[in-house]
């Protein structure tokens, strides 16, 4: 026994520190303690022993972490791509030829009752069919899922569903069920919780189409996502409140997140921002701006009141879309944490690059798949396309801090070619590295710069192997 626990407590202790010593009275409080530590790790270890990366990964250096390493690097970093008119029609295209977000100002003053049953019925048995389990490893029972048609009303819903918009008042998670227990693909792996589907920011515009039976939840439609959200989190407005919100002048938060306060001496803190996120702006003051900021009433409607936020955390109207521009965005992001479908108030590779483009004006859809629709196509490979022809590609064509690399489940941004090696920025959760024939995989839970060789010889390969498809964003 005390070999055990001393070979799991050299983990906190220094080779200069003497190993404890355990008195045979502690054994039964120990024994606990240690299952308790076991079952600690074992929650995050989705079937395997995780290990910690090194602190610059392989092929990198400390100058690659820079915006201003790619920018030196670029042959035009302040070209400006599309202009903001241009980007209004590229919005636009999005929205109609693609049909991957919504223009909310343009949703039916009254919304098909069917058309809403079997979209709800199709995330149920969506839902159902992949076999998800309980955090604990369990499969849900046929009363789980009968339980879960339950809560979604569907034998409420209206004919016709009246439009009626509403703003965030908090930061939202957006689910797929109106639950907050989630669901997973393996047992313990809590930090995917596959019933998470998006996050919405405070001022975030959405359309409330219909409410749990307990009535704490709403399904709402945001311009890039719909889903599940807690009411507490919404305020119902009227037509007239959502205006500004479409409106100029506006501001634009140009930080990973940007605390916003309801008072001038901000003190009294009403919540963050992540960047790109999008609030009306009264006027400047000095060192901070005062916005205007939507809160609940306790009737559940909307009061517009004004809010506060550094003047150094934002800018007045987009940035301009340039390389330069995309790269300082995504390098303010260099290490923020990694979070699922947006979960902790963190990003995952589709979020992190749906904030970067949102400070120029450019509204990515909300995940990979669809991410790499957009823009302009270079090329795409089908699968075991040679790497060495990929980075030919990449090298002679691909423009760093405006190209979108896309593959199965993973999206990032290229930044360029170096020694024959391609190198991107991204959020990542982990990579794996071949070892006794199996894998060893290496957790980095953050947005990194890597080069595109990350899992080489592993059973899922190498982002440069599994990746398929090429898109610059104009």
């Amino acid at each position: 026994f005390e070999n055990v626990l001393s070979s799991h407590f050299q983990f906190c202790y220094s080779e200069s520190m003497p190993m404890p010593r355990f008195s045979s009275r502690w054994t039964g409080i120990l024994w606990v303690v240690l299952a308790c530590l076991c079952q600690g790790c074992a929650a995050h270890q989705r079937g395997a022993v995780l290990y910690s990366p090194p602190s610059l990964l392989p092929h990198t250096t400390s100058e690659m972490r820079t915006a201003g390493f790619w920018i030196s690097r670029h042959p035009d970093s302040d070209t400006v791509i599309l202009s903001s008119e241009e980007i209004t029609r590229f919005n636009q295209k999005i929205r109609e030829e693609l049909k991957l977000t919504k223009d909310l100002s343009a949703w039916p003053s009254v919304m098909s009752g069917e058309e809403l049953r079997v979209t709800l019925q199709k995330t149920l048995d969506g839902l159902q069919a992949r076999g998800l389990r309980l955090l604990d490893g369990k499969k849900p029972s046929s009363a789980y899922w009968s339980g879960a048609r339950q809560a979604m009303n569907i034998g409420a819903i209206p004919v016709g569903i009246p439009r009626q918009y509403g703003l965030i008042v908090r930061y939202a998670d957006q689910r797929f069920l109106p639950f907050e227990e989630g669901l997973y693909a393996q047992a313990y792996d809590e930090d995917f919780d596959e019933l998470q589907n998006s996050a919405l920011d405070i001022g975030t515009l959405v359309v409330i189409v219909h409410r749990s039976l307990d009535g704490q939840w709403l399904w709402a439609g945001s311009s890039s996502s719909a889903g599940w959200v807690k009411a507490k989190n919404v305020a119902v407005t009227t037509e007239d409140q959502v205006k500004p919100f479409w409106s100029t002048p506006f501001v634009i938060v140009t930080v990973p997140k940007g605390d916003i306060y309801l008072n001038r001496a901000m003190t009294e803190f009403a919540g963050s921002l992540q960047m790109g996120a999008r609030l009306p702006l009264m006027r400047f003051d000095g060192d901070y701006a005062e916005i205007t900021v939507p809160r609940r009433q306790s009737d559940g409607s909307a009061a517009l009141v004004p809010g506060f936020i550094a003047a150094a955390d934002i800018h007045e109207g987009y940035l301009p879309y340039t390389p330069r521009q995309i790269l300082l965005q995504a390098f303010k992001m260099l290490d923020q944490p990694y979070g699922w479908g947006g979960m902790y108030q963190a990003q995952d590779c589709s979020r992190f690059l749906q904030e970067v483009f949102a400070t120029v004006g450019i509204e990515l859809p909300r995940d990979s798949k669809n991410q790499i629709q957009v823009g302009t196509r270079l090329i795409e490979w089908e699968a075991g396309a040679p790497t060495a022809d990929k980075t030919l590609v990449l090298t002679d064509f691909a423009i760093g801090g405006i190209t979108i690399l896309g593959m199965k489940g993973h999206i990032l941004l290229y930044l360029g070619t170096i020694d024959g090696r391609v190198y991107a920025v991204h959020s990542v959760w982990a990579y794996r590295e071949p070892e006794h024939g199996g894998d060893k995989t290496f957790v980095l839970n953050r947005v990194v710069v890597s080069d595109l060789s990350l899992g080489e010889g592993s059973k899922r390969g190498s982002l440069l192997d599994r990746l398929n498809a090429v898109k610059i964003v104009r």
